[in-house]
């Protein structure tokens, strides 16, 4: 692979060329100081909110592309060269380069005539700052001095104010300055962000123009050009934090500065961190931190790719998604949306094993966003609490709620009980939005009554808004619009609420809510089965959508994977919608989402958004990520391991190396989607990291391939694999204790369990039990 590779040893995904097809990011922090960092030092930091309170600045669609960032100026005062070990902003040719991607920090190296310099950026554990740690070292045979230019570009901490009131907060902003600290500061507000650094600078800047120049770019300031620093002082505009600092090295000698950038200029914190000694005992926490994370659950199967993925980058991306679901990346400004309900529930299914606090932390905020009726805000701004309808406020005739985010949140809560027992979680009360509060188990009782309540066309549940595809804006009031897959979804989530009441002894509710979902299963086999596979739903003049007879969107993924998913085919009728699907849909990267897209002048009225994307972009055709996941899990429950493997392994983006160029996003965490087959640029990726792929991709993963499931009394092992594979380990902790498993295949086989051995003993069934002791027990799986 010509831009990097996957390090086992490490964990790190190693970038070994600086010009990427895009920018190849990493997270950095936990849920609270956050930010991105590319693999040339570019992106930006925020503190719990990106939008409310942005720290650095960053420029979307800019040339370059991702600037600006966390920049070290390198300068030698003999030959007055100048360039940056990130490679960006200068791009002047290095000797050598390398960038490293691992869980929570990122290391870039690069060298230039016999100096080299390696920063590694990271967020201390439970602080709200960031660090920058820079070693410098002589390479050359000779004593060097190199003058050291750090640059941060501060941001008004309200980042969208801060790109469209530029007559305000270009008034209203200052700067100060001590040695080793650099303050935004505010006329009009408390504001403290800081840029501080260790050693002895030689001198500072805070005012951009003054450091870049007029009519210069960051590609080569004019104070680093000259060797100057102004000591400027910012007293309005554009505020940045610069230090110089200057070096003298004897061959093979190294020099630490350390830089700290944070939303406070909290003394005590600027003194730690700006010790070296502390930050290596922080960043040796970090690791631990990390190193607990990751070894709740790890794989070893024959697929190298899934194992990476699995043990490492997967479970990486997913708690980024759950602390900051798509709010800020690259791709999202963070400027106009918050967290996303749907796509939060949905983020708390794959890693709740891991961080079950979080999870827990995630679904008493959702649940607060829902209205007594049982419907639920779309999205919430983490800072405020505050929940809004989202991209439905831009169609406010059409219905303001959508039908399938409250339904979400039922099967997020299912599976943390399944997953910890607290059941006392069920009791917890939680405000309405509108109403006194009610215990968790009565929202979830809400939820599922909104959509027993609001049906649609031949009693599916009503589309609203739209249902998962936010593009499917059929539902114009009349009543009649309607979603298949609300539906298919409505009956997972009565089954895992009938489930769940069951375990509490609730064994009347539990029965009506098999009813209830055997009742809606009926309903979608008998009306929405169009001969060969299923539709989609109703728009709201009552025409069938994703329909043999329609002219575009003959057939969508979603239908036939979800009456799989929502338990509503039988095996003859989910096989035959998986095939249909796969015949019509699959593609060498993925399944689109419906075919034939739609191809029409303008918008088509009847169905919304999707038709103002073109033939084979996003949910137009394109393919869908998070919904090729779902592909993967239906064959799984079909038994079907070698199309499961076959459908994780067109998605895994490890198997996607060789074609970097082609597909541009990083090659070792989940993108949103992927141009389709009928696009120019097929095969093309785009919005990577915060999307719902990386969620559904580990449950994917690892509850159906590997299936390894908690259930309320304990783990089902019960794995849906490729023939060939002979056998495999994995390592699962659950509710206390650590489950050391082995599967065997002797047979051959894709799926079924002959026997299972617990410590030696054989049990009856697949439900391996909860012990809760601490200690590390032997499974013995034996398929056949």
């Amino acid at each position: 692979m010509s831009y990097g590779h996957y390090d086992e040893s490490t964990r790190e995904y190693v970038v070994t060329d600086p010009e990427t097809p895009r920018p190849w990011t990493n997270y950095l922090g936990e849920g609270v100081y956050g930010g991105i960092v590319t693999n040339t030092g570019g992106g930006y930091s925020f503190h719990e909110d990106p939008r409310n309170q942005r720290v650095t600045r960053y420029r979307y669609n800019a040339i370059p592309r991702d600037q600006p960032g966390r920049y070290v100026y390198f300068r030698d005062a003999e030959s007055e060269e100048f360039w940056s070990p990130t490679y960006q902003p200068v791009k002047a040719d290095l000797d050598d380069y390398e960038c490293r991607h691992g869980p929570g920090y990122t290391t870039i190296e690069g060298s230039n005539d016999g100096i080299s310099g390696a920063i590694t950026y990271f967020v201390p554990p439970g602080e709200t700052c960031e660090v920058w740690d820079l070693e410098l070292t002589n390479d050359s045979d000779r004593e060097r001095t190199i003058e050291t230019y750090s640059y941060v570009e501060f941001s008004f901490p309200d980042a969208y104010m801060d790109q469209t009131n530029l007559d305000w907060t270009g008034q209203i902003m200052q700067a100060d300055a001590a040695p080793n600290r650099i303050t935004m500061v505010s006329s009009a507000m408390e504001i403290d962000y800081v840029h501080a650094t260790s050693g002895h600078p030689v001198g500072f800047d805070t005012d951009r123009e003054e450091f870049v120049g007029i009519y210069e770019g960051l590609e080569s300031p004019e104070v680093v050009a000259k060797g100057t620093p102004r000591d400027s002082i910012s007293t309005h505009g554009n505020v940045i934090g610069s230090f110089t600092h200057e070096i003298t090295l004897e061959p093979g000698e190294s020099e630490r500065i350390v830089y700290l950038t944070a939303p406070e200029a909290d003394d005590d914190v600027i003194e730690e961190y700006t010790d070296p000694a502390a930050v290596d005992e922080a960043f040796e926490a970090l690791g631990d931190d990390w190193d607990d994370y990751l070894a709740t659950m790890t794989v070893d199967t024959p697929d190298e790719n899934l194992n990476a993925m699995l043990n490492v980058w997967n479970p990486i991306q997913c708690r980024s998604t759950l602390y900051w679901s798509r709010s800020a990346s690259l791709y999202q400004a963070g400027l106009g949306r918050g967290m996303g309900t749907r796509d939060s529930g949905q983020d708390t299914l794959s890693i709740v094993h891991a961080v079950p606090d979080q999870v827990r932390e995630t679904l008493e905020m959702l649940w607060g966003l829902q209205f007594e009726d049982g419907h639920t805000w779309h999205q919430v701004y983490p800072l405020s609490g505050e929940g809004d309808v989202g991209i439905a406020n831009e169609e406010p005739e059409k219905p303001q709620w959508f039908s399938d985010d409250h339904l979400w949140l039922v099967l997020g809560t299912v599976q943390y009980v399944k997953e910890t027992g607290d059941t006392d979680f069920l009791d917890r009360e939680i405000d309405f939005e509108d109403t006194d509060p009610a215990p968790v188990r009565e929202h979830i009782e809400r939820a599922l009554a909104f959509t027993d309540e609001h049906r649609g066309k031949d009693g599916l549940p009503r589309l609203g808004y739209s249902d998962w595809n936010d593009t499917l804006n059929a539902d114009h009031g009349s009543g009649k619009a309607a979603s298949m897959m609300t539906g298919a979804l409505y009956c997972r989530a009565l089954d895992e609420a009938a489930g769940l009441f069951e375990h509490l002894g609730k064994e009347s509710t539990a029965n009506e809510y098999r009813a209830d979902r055997d009742a809606m299963a009926e309903l979608i086999d008998d009306v929405a089965w169009d001969g060969d596979y299923y539709m989609r739903g109703y728009d709201d003049d009552g025409t069938p959508i994703g329909a043999s007879e329609s002219e575009f969107n003959q057939i969508t993924l979603n239908a036939q994977t979800w009456s799989i998913l929502g338990g509503i085919a039988d095996q003859d009728r989910g096989e035959q919608a998986l095939s249909a699907a796969h015949d019509r849909l699959n593609t060498e990267y993925g399944f689109a989402l419906i075919d034939p897209p739609y191809d029409v002048e303008g918008t088509l009225d009847s169905i919304g958004g999707t038709t103002t994307y073109p033939p084979g972009a996003k949910e137009n055709g394109g393919i869908f990520c998070h919904a090729h996941t779902w592909s993967i899990v239906a064959a799984a429950m079909l038994g079907d391991g070698e199309r499961a493997h076959q459908y994780y392994r067109q998605l895994n983006p490890l198997e996607h190396e060789d074609i970097a160029d082609q597909r541009l996003t990083e090659p070792y965490v989940y993108s949103q989607n992927v141009l389709g087959p009928t696009h120019p640029d097929f095969g093309e990726a785009s919005n990577s990291w915060l999307t719902g792929t990386a969620s559904w991709a580990y449950v994917a993963g690892t509850q159906y391939l590997i299936g390894v499931r908690p259930t309320f009394d304990g783990l089902v092992v019960d794995p849906t694999i490729p023939a060939d594979w002979d056998a495999f380990e994995v390592t699962r902790e659950f509710r206390g204790a650590t489950y050391e498993i082995t599967v065997e295949n002797p047979d051959s086989v894709e799926s079924g369990v002959a026997e299972i051995e617990v410590d030696g003993e054989e049990i009856d069934g697949d439900v391996v039990p909860v012990f809760e002791d601490g200690d590390t027990h032997d499974v013995r799986v034996v398929m056949g």
